[in-house]
């Protein structure tokens, strides 16, 4: 086939077979698409319905497609957050949590330790709560301690290695004088 450069010194038979290919293209679904859009490249100026109405479609659809795709995410927010204040409202009707302060403590926790359940925050923020809270001490009170026993301290205060070695003699002495009982 002789070189598509040079149609205007083509023989007419080369012509005839060149348009006969162009036709076949044309005509085959196979290569019709893409020789009408190298047709329209080449010629912009040119109407082609079946390219220019696709392209048309295509954008249109492309920009629906768009919208729904953000309402679609306005959605899934509007359903987080609704889903996300049921949580909260479940909080306080289980008495898990007093008020919002509760709850914003409990959502602190929740990113803090990484926890996603709003019961598991919550049982873990009542145990952190009650850990936190401190013992009642009661006042000291000298009663618990005889008077004898307060006097025998009262010399390790004092002295304590005196006071030591007197305790120890005085056990000493003690068990010699029961030492029948205890086998010396």
């Amino acid at each position: 086939m002789p070189s598509l450069e040079d149609v205007q010194n083509m023989a007419p038979d080369a012509r005839d077979e060149l348009a006969l290919l162009a036709k076949e293209l044309a005509e085959d679904p196979a290569t019709r698409e893409q020789f009408l859009r190298l047709t329209k490249q080449k010629r912009q100026n040119l109407t082609i319905d079946a390219i220019d109405l696709k392209d048309e479609f295509r954008a249109e659809f492309a920009k629906i497609r768009g919208e729904n795709e953000v309402l679609q995410a306005k959605l899934r927010e509007r359903d987080a957050l609704e889903e996300l204040e049921r949580r909260r409202q479940a909080l306080v009707k289980k008495g898990r949590a007093k008020s919002d302060d509760d709850v914003a403590e409990i959502e602190k926790v929740m990113l803090e330790k990484g926890i996603t359940n709003h019961e598991t925050a919550a049982e873990y923020h009542d145990f952190m709560k009650r850990a936190a809270t401190p013992t009642k001490i009661q006042a000291f009170d000298r009663s618990f301690m005889n008077e004898q026993a307060r006097d025998t301290l009262a010399k390790f205060r004092f002295n304590p290695q005196q006071a030591a070695r007197d305790e120890a003699s005085k056990a000493l002495n003690e068990l010699r004088k029961n030492s029948g009982s205890m086998g010396f």
